[in-house]
């Protein structure tokens, strides 16, 4: 069986949840459909981003990104959706990597149609707000090549619509933003926007999608204020979904497990709890966005942490967007959390409990 088909019986399992997330409010529906339909844009250059498409199309990741996980050709190529690695300022011609086999097998996809393809970028990366370090590199990459041998990635002429497939519909191998300060600036696509590539950290493929889709719908199911007009609908539906989420195993555990055990659930007498301020969560907190309010997803892991792990059971990379890491919180408490784990933050707290304790002693003997 082809895990990554998702069968008729599944699809009816979503739409049903979906379409009650749709009779409760259409806003609901809306937040759960942007769920898995819509990616943030984290580093991807603004000219190569896809403005927000879902989370199985192509994507583009740093060659340091999977320097740092230790993936391997044949873990890259289980971004079913097709994938890019940037070699990022030196990266592309940085000798530490000569005798690295798969920074050469990577060199050597460069600009190339298949699943697994690359590109040379001279950009800002966090903390060189001046543009130092790309400039430094690309001066640096034009002495030891001839810069008219590479071309500007664009959309190919004959691509309307380049979300989906692989890295076939554009062509180029280069993209370089290079301002700051009173130098000269170097743009090579001042009138392109090929518009290309996801984040790799927010990729998921069908089969990830549709366990993310039943993993944070699970959760909501269990808030406290769903209208009693609903309940059969409410109780049917998880018991469907709790079928479901005992089949799926991952390396980090059975979905279901992972529910049930988070404090999310575990910690909230059978109602959903933002497990920050742990307060329960409204139904209600779905419809709204943009306010401290509002129900957002929240990582145990934080995806600008960059962490990817090939799972065994399954046979395919995770990034951050995965269900064993996520949860609903409010926005307020995604603020507070950060870039924490749970366990970290809950440490913090403890910490800053125990100085408040200490100050308060010593103001008493002051007033």
């Amino acid at each position: 069986m082809d895990i990554l088909k998702i069968t008729k019986d599944e699809k009816k399992l979503k739409r049903d949840i979906f379409n009650l997330w749709k009779e409760i409010h259409p806003k609901i529906r809306e937040k759960f459909n942007n769920l898995n339909g819509k990616t943030s844009q984290y580093n991807v250059p603004d000219e190569l981003f896809q403005k927000r498409t879902s989370r199985k199309n192509r994507v583009l990741i740093p060659w340091k990104v999977v320097e740092k996980n230790n993936l391997t050709f044949k873990h890259l190529e289980t971004f079913y959706g097709g994938v890019c690695v940037e070699f990022v300022n030196c990266d592309y011609f940085n000798e530490k990597y000569k005798n690295n086999s798969l920074h050469r097998s990577l060199k050597e996809k460069l600009g190339s149609d298949d699943k697994i393809s690359s590109i040379i970028s001279f950009r800002t990366e966090d903390g060189d707000a001046g543009a130092t370090i790309p400039r430094m590199c690309f001066d640096e990459f034009k002495k030891k090549y001839d810069i008219d041998d590479f071309k500007p990635i664009d959309r190919k002429d004959d691509v309307e619509y380049s979300g989906i497939g692989d890295n076939s519909v554009w062509d180029g191998n280069i993209y370089y933003s290079i301002k700051g300060g009173e130098q000269i600036s170097y743009e090579s696509h001042k009138s392109l926007k090929p518009q290309l590539f996801n984040p790799a950290i927010d990729y998921a493929n069908e089969r990830v999608c549709f366990d993310m889709d039943m993993t944070m719908s699970f959760f909501a199911l269990h808030c406290y204020d769903i209208d009693e007009k609903f309940n059969d609908k409410v109780k049917s539906l998880k018991g469907r979904i709790e079928e479901y989420l005992k089949t799926r195993n991952y390396d980090e555990g059975n979905l279901y497990e992972y529910c049930i055990n988070h404090p999310s659930l575990s910690w909230g007498d059978g109602y959903l709890v933002d497990a920050i301020q742990l307060e329960k969560i409204s139904i209600h907190n779905f419809e709204i966005s943009n306010k401290e309010e509002s129900s957002v997803i929240c990582h145990n892991e934080a995806a600008n942490k960059e962490i990817f792990y090939f799972d065994k059971k399954n046979k395919f990379i995770l990034s951050p967007a995965r269900p064993t890491n996520l949860f609903w919180a409010t926005h307020l408490s995604n603020m507070m959390q950060q870039n924490y784990n749970l366990v970290e933050f809950f440490k913090m707290e403890n910490e800053r409990v125990e100085k408040r304790k200490k100050l308060l002693k010593s103001l008493k003997h002051k007033y």
